[in-house]
C-alpha cells in the first residue's frame, strides 16, 4: 500500500474559535492540480514545489486536501494561512483523516482566521493530483459508520440500474436539512481523474467534502462514471450542496472526470463519451417524469449557467452536450443533419505552447466523427474560419483552398465514421498573438454550428500561434482542448519566503464548488501558451 510520510510541525492544532461563519456552500476557492502539472507551475524552493497563494476573501481557518499518492514512496504536504495584513502563518504538515489505497483526505488548520492560503509539495513525481481548498468547515459531529442512504434509492430509479449508495461502501449521511420537492436539476463535473474504480472515487469524493468542509454528505445526489454507470450520492430527498445560493429544489448530477477546453492536466477524455451522456439522459428523464420538471434550458442546465456562479463547470466540452442530454432525455431520436463529434489531433494538448518563428510553416491534422445524418465529401465539407464566419486567417498556409478555408475533408464520411482534415498553419512576419477559430460548413448548405445542427459551435475550435523571435520549434499544432481554472492566479516574489509577508489580495480569486483544475498560475511567466482550446461560453 502507498504511505504517505507527513512532515510534522511542532505538534497538531485544532481549530481555534473563529467568528468567521462556514464556507458558502460550494463557492469555496479551490485548486484541482496533477502532480506533472505542479512539477511544471509551482515554484521550487527549499525542498518543495510552492504553489501560488489561493485568495480566500470570505475567509478560511484551514486547507482541506484530497490527495492521488502514485508508487512507494513519502510526499510531505504542508500548507500555511495568511492573514487580513498578507502575513503568513507557519507551515503545518498535512493531518490525514482517511485513506485508501492511493488517496488521502486530510485537513491543515491554521490556527488563526486567514483570508489566504498556500501549499507546498516534497516531490510532486509522487503525486497523481492534489486537490486542495480553502475554507471555514461546518463543524463536525462524530465521523459516521459505513452505510446506505437513510431512505433506499427509490425503485424508479434502482430501475434504470442506479447503484445505491451501499453499492460503493458510503459513509451514512448526516444530512437532516430536508428538501423533498425537486424542480430543476444541475449538471456538474468533478475536476478529478475519471479513470480508477468509480466507487473509490465516490468515498475519495463523499469523504473529501465531509472531513475537510464539515459537509454531512457528498455535496452531489448522483455521480456518473466513465462507463457511463450513475451511482447515488447524498440522499435525494435532503438538500445538495452543489449551486451556491441555488440548492433549494435542486437535484445535483456530476460527471466524474475533467472536461474543459483547458486545465484538465493529464485527466484524459476530455470530452464526455457517449456512455456517461446516455446514463446521464436517463437519469434526467426519470426525475423528470418522478417531479414534472421540464426538459429545458431553463430547468436542466450547467453549474455555470445559474446566477453569480464565478465557475466554468461543468467545463465547455459537457456544457456542449447539455442539449443531447436534455434531448435524449425526452426520448428525442432524430438526429441533425450536420454534426462532429472530436476524435484525435496530431498534435499536444492545450497545456503545450505552439510557439513559431516569423514564417514558419506546421502541418498537422483533426480527426471529427460524422454524428448527422448527411455524409461529407471532399471539396464539399470544409474547415472554415469563424469569429466571424469567413474572415481571411492571418495563419492561411499555401496549401489552404483560400484564406478562409483551412481544409476540405479527407475522404467521403458516412455518418458515424471518422474523417481527417489536413492543414498546415504559417506564422505572420510580426511577432505576437494569432488567434483563429475554426468550424466546420458544408458548402453553400449549412454550417454545423446552424441552430438545430450539431455543431461544433463558432468558438469552440482555435489555434492560437504566439510568433516569436526565437521561434521554440516544439511540436504544436491543433488541439481541441485540454476543467478549467476559473480563479485569476498571481504569484508574488514574497511567496516563497517564509518571513515574508505576502498581499492575499494579489493570489488567486473565487472558486468552483465543483473545483477548479490546473492550478494558479503566475502573471510574471507560470502561465503555458495555450494552443487550441475551447473558448468559455457563459
Amino acid at each position: 500500500m502507498n504511505r504517505l510520510a507527513l512532515a510534522l510541525s511542532l505538534g497538531l492544532f485544532a481549530c481555534a474559535e473563529t467568528a468567521l461563519p462556514p464556507s458558502d456552500g460550494d463557492l469555496v476557492p479551490e485548486v484541482a492540480i496533477s502532480g506533472s502539472a505542479m512539477a511544471r507551475e509551482y515554484v521550487p524552493h527549499d525542498g518543495f514545489h510552492v504553489s501560488p497563494v489561493l485568495d480566500a476573501p470570505q475567509g478560511a481557518t484551514r486547507v482541506g486536501v484530497l490527495l492521488q499518492v502514485l508508487g512507494e514512496g513519502s510526499v510531505s504536504v504542508q500548507a500555511r494561512g495568511f492573514d487580513v495584513d498578507g502575513t503568513p502563518g507557519a507551515w503545518r504538515a498535512l493531518a490525514v483523516t482517511w485513506e485508501e489505497d492511493d488517496q488521502r483526505v486530510g485537513n491543515i488548520d491554521f490556527g488563526f482566521d486567514a483570508y489566504a492560503a498556500q501549499i507546498r509539495v516534497s516531490d510532486p513525481r509522487r503525486v497523481g493530483m492534489i486537490t486542495w481548498s480553502a475554507v471555514v468547515p461546518v463543524p463536525e459531529p462524530e465521523r459516521g459508520a459505513i452505510g446506505g442512504s437513510m431512505a433506499p434509492l427509490r425503485a424508479e430509479l434502482a430501475a434504470l440500474g442506479v447503484r445505491d449508495r451501499a453499492a460503493w461502501g458510503a459513509r451514512a449521511s448526516r444530512c437532516t436539512d430536508g428538501d423533498p420537492s425537486k424542480n430543476r436539476m444541475a449538471i456538474h463535473h468533478t475536476v478529478t481523474p475519471s479513470s480508477g474504480d468509480p466507487a473509490s472515487r465516490l468515498r475519495g469524493i463523499q469523504n473529501y467534502h465531509m472531513d475537510t468542509r464539515g459537509w454531512c454528505d457528498t455535496g452531489y445526489h448522483f455521480l456518473v462514471s466513465i462507463d457511463g454507470t450513475v451511482w447515488e450520492g447524498r440522499p435525494l430527498d435532503f438538500l445538495g450542496a452543489h449551486v451556491g445560493g441555488h440548492n433549494t429544489g435542486n437535484v445535483g448530477i456530476s460527471f466524474i472526470g475533467c472536461f474543459h477546453s483547458s486545465d484538465c492536466s493529464d485527466w484524459t477524455p476530455f470530452m464526455p463519451p457517449d456512455a456517461m451522456i446516455d446514463g446521464a439522459s436517463a437519469v434526467v428523464g426519470r426525475l423528470s417524469s418522478l417531479y414534472d420538471i421540464a426538459l429545458d434550458a431553463e430547468h436542466v442546465k450547467g453549474h455555470r449557467d445559474h446566477p453569480d456562479q464565478g465557475t466554468s463547470c461543468p467545463g465547455d466540452f459537457l456544457h456542449a452536450r447539455l442539449g443531447d442530454i436534455r434531448a435524449r432525455a425526452g426520448g428525442a431520436t432524430s438526429d441533425p443533419r450536420f454534426g462532429a463529434r472530436y476524435v484525435e489531433q496530431s498534435f499536444p494538448f492545450a497545456s503545450m505552447p505552439f510557439v513559431l518563428a516569423p514564417g514558419e510553416v506546421r502541418a498537422g491534422f483533426i480527426e471529427m466523427r460524422n454524428t448527422g445524418t448527411e455524409t461529407w465529401e471532399p471539396g464539399v465539407t470544409f474547415l472554415g474560419t469563424t469569429e466571424p464566419r469567413d474572415g481571411p486567417s492571418p495563419l492561411a498556409a499555401p496549401s489552404w483552398p483560400s484564406d478562409h478555408r483551412a481544409a476540405s475533408i479527407d475522404r467521403v464520411v458516412p455518418p458515424g465514421e471518422t474523417g481527417r482534415f489536413e492543414f498546415s498553419v504559417r506564422a505572420p512576419l510580426a511577432m505576437g498573438e494569432y488567434p483563429q477559430f475554426f468550424g466546420i460548413v458544408q458548402e453553400g448548405i449549412s454550417w454545423f454550428s446552424e441552430p438545430g445542427e450539431g455543431g461544433p459551435a463558432d468558438d469552440q475550435l482555435q489555434v492560437r500561434v504566439t510568433v516569436t523571435m526565437d521561434g521554440v520549434l516544439e511540436d504544436g499544432g491543433t488541439d481541441a482542448g485540454s476543467d478549467a481554472g476559473d480563479v485569476d492566479a498571481g504569484a508574488r516574489d514574497g511567496g516563497l519566503d517564509s518571513d515574508a509577508a505576502v498581499d492575499p489580495r494579489d493570489g488567486v480569486s473565487g472558486g468552483c464548488g465543483c473545483r477548479t483544475s490546473g492550478g494558479p498560475t503566475s502573471f510574471g511567466g507560470w502561465a503555458l501558451a495555450l494552443l487550441l482550446w475551447t473558448r468559455r461560453r457563459l
